[in-house]
């Protein structure tokens, strides 16, 4: 199946990618969320939703993230769900989604026997090319009018935060350097400055660990090459240059090198032998070592390894529930025997 280059789809992937790490999710609720919800929820212990919450693969019925929340009183959860929105001009569709959404949710919780379902939270990450205007978009905007002009039913309105890219000035980026970097490279793209991109990729240098600095530099370049590439410019060395020489000073050149010699050749290698499922396995597995190097840092290789070679998707869903929720590296080892 070939990879769609469209700007929505590699912005859509991009995001995913990113926010799906529980640091980048949980920092960005802290900084652009709305406190009032924050402060009910103990940010030690966010973690992805079950699987059964967002739908099977190939049958999805949430697309967005979902992160399960537990409430600082033990009384139950906040279900927090991030909806990502980069080409639409209104939101008109969010509402309806965001139905849909809790609909799910609330279904399999209902048929898992609990007695306090999950309270909702929605929050649009919207990064059209323009701030949105006037106000959000509410379900019975779609519904038909009767002869005074007011809605005709009765529908429930369902609440949601709406954090708008574009409004923001680059400088006024919050939060850790991951996630600043996630947002300010994909604010950059939005506006086409990808010429001006080298200062989005200066948190970077915040970051002490050389090999995950090194893993985000490819990550994101990777990024910033797709999304130029569907609006038909090139990455360049020289502009790469420019870019990474504030960060790894007299290595940039060897950093280069490297970071498109091996995208090269793991574009090529995926190209001739893995097929559409190995893709989908790929991207689960790159998704549990993602959780797991955001909760313990490092991993044995051994363990790598294993997560790498696995290609059967059941077995893949049960270790990304593991991922989230083992105490310790050993403990997750374990579950793989």
């Amino acid at each position: 199946m070939k990879e769609s280059t469209s700007p929505g789809n590699i912005f859509d992937a991009f995001a995913k990618q990113m926010f799906s790490r529980v640091l980048v999710f949980t920092d960005f609720l802290s900084c652009y969320a709305d406190p009032k919800f924050v402060a009910e929820i103990d940010l030690k212990k966010i973690k992805p939703a079950p699987t059964h919450y967002i739908g099977k693969d190939g049958d999805e019925r949430i697309v967005d993230l979902v992160f399960q929340c537990p409430l600082k009183n033990g009384t139950g959860n906040l279900m927090a769900v991030i909806v990502f929105e980069h080409q639409s001009g209104s939101l008109k569709r969010v509402p309806q989604k965001l139905h849909k959404y809790i609909s799910a949710i609330w279904d399999a919780e209902t048929k898992e026997g609990k007695k306090v379902l999950s309270a909702p939270y929605f929050i649009v990450l919207r990064t059209a090319k323009k701030p949105l205007r006037g106000r959000y978009p509410k379900m019975s905007d779609l519904l038909p009018k009767r002869s005074d002009g007011q809605s005709l039913g009765k529908t429930v309105e369902i609440e949601y935060d709406v954090v708008d890219l574009p409004a923001w000035d680059f400088d006024k980026l919050v939060g850790g350097p991951v996630l600043r970097l996630a947002l300010g490279i994909l604010k950059k793209m939005v506006e086409e400055d990808d010429e001006e991109f080298s200062e989005a990729m200066l948190p970077i240098r915040e970051i002490s660990d050389e090999e995950q600095k090194v893993e985000l530099t490819k990550e994101l370049l990777d990024f910033v090459a797709k999304a130029m590439r569907a609006h038909n410019r090139r990455l360049e060395a020289t502009m790469v240059k420019k870019a990474l020489k504030p960060i790894f000073h007299e290595e940039e050149k060897t950093m280069i090198k490297t970071i498109f010699e091996e995208r090269e050749y793991i574009g090529e290698a995926r190209g001739r032998v893995k097929g559409r499922a190995e893709g989908k396995a790929e991207g689960k597995a790159e998704t549990i070592l993602t959780v797991l190097r955001a909760r313990f840092h490092r991993l044995p290789k051994e363990t790598e390894k294993a997560i790498r070679q696995m290609t059967d998707p059941i077995a893949l869903d049960s270790w990304a529930i593991q991922a989230a929720t083992c105490q310790s590296i050993d403990e997750f080892a374990k579950a793989l025997k």
